[in-house]
């Protein structure tokens, strides 16, 4: 895998693995281990999708539950 944001490249299991961003897809976090910037990873592929930066999410608004309470 290699990272988007400074091109360190190792083996998935390199990354520290935080979390799944969603239950429904092979999205995860993980970090990178040289310049510690958080990626979105398909787990399914191995690769990062992107530097996620505080407030961003690649996957979407919620779990698709959003319109689900009007009335």
């Amino acid at each position: 895998m290699k990272c988007v944001e400074c091109n360190f490249e190792g083996p998935v299991d390199k990354f520290r693995y935080l979390y799944n961003a969603r239950i429904d897809a092979s999205l995860s976090m993980r970090q990178c281990p040289t310049c510690q910037a958080w990626l979105a990873v398909d787990e399914m592929t191995g690769n990062s999708k992107q530097k996620v930066g505080l407030g961003e999410a690649p996957w979407g608004k919620s779990a698709g539950i959003e319109g689900l309470a009007t009335g």
